[in-house]
């Protein structure tokens, strides 16, 4: 927008330059153009590529995904894997790392058993949070208007704008998180390599406010 203003502002002040004092019909026709341009730029609604028919697609899945959260009774937060698997306890809390095998719908031993479902699969990178997340949930898929995330230590602190945040199940959103959510979680444990937990979030007008943290995986320090 910043870009686009001022665009607008170097078309006015060319176009009456060249008008009233250098009489040039062609820079003032540049100068025209130029706020032309700016005024179809912002009058263009910015909308992700296919991003209704990934909301669509994404919607399913969360619908799909709470009728298997409600078979099992579960309630606990899920537990994001770097592997791309979610881990949901059935009978344990999170303090005892799960396995990382994804054989079969149920793993676990020793009494400790959780559901492993899968996550959304994302084409991420290595990189800094908010520019994976700007990628994935703004530019891809049209999930939010806008991402701000800050990593401190073991923590990612994020905050969704403008959140396209749909009715998803009581216990969808309290085992997964709001699907932008769900969806963020699993991409920075991608992208960052490292297993994902949803420590605490907060949703407010179409804005989620989360702190995501980095636990350990089995076998790990």
């Amino acid at each position: 927008k910043l870009a686009t203003a001022t665009l607008s502002a170097w078309g006015v002040a060319l176009a009456t330059y060249s008008y009233l004092v250098l009489q040039s019909t062609p820079l003032t026709a540049l100068g025209l153009g130029a706020v032309i341009v700016a005024a179809s730029i912002l009058a263009t609604e910015w909308e992700a590529p296919y991003s209704e028919t990934a909301r669509s697609i994404l919607d399913a899945y969360a619908a799909n995904l709470a009728r298997i959260l409600e078979e099992f009774g579960v309630s606990s937060r899920a537990l994001y894997l770097k592997e791309g698997y979610v881990a949901v306890p059935l009978n344990t809390k999170l303090e005892a790392p799960p396995p990382q095998s994804s054989e079969g719908l149920v793993v676990g031993s020793k009494g400790a058993y959780y559901l492993m479902l899968l996550a959304p699969r994302l084409p991420v990178e290595a990189g800094d949070p908010e520019a994976v997340l700007t990628s994935v949930l703004v530019d891809a898929l049209g999930l939010c208007d806008r991402v701000r995330a800050v990593r401190r230590e073991d923590r990612v602190l994020v905050e969704l704008r403008g959140a396209k945040v749909r009715a998803e199940s009581a216990r969808f959103s309290r085992v997964l998180g709001p699907l932008p959510l769900h969806v963020a979680a699993a991409a920075l444990a991608g992208a960052l390599g490292r297993d994902i937990e949803l420590e605490e979030w907060r949703e407010e007008d179409k804005r989620i406010v989360a702190t995501l943290r980095m636990v350990n995986s089995a076998g790990e320090g």
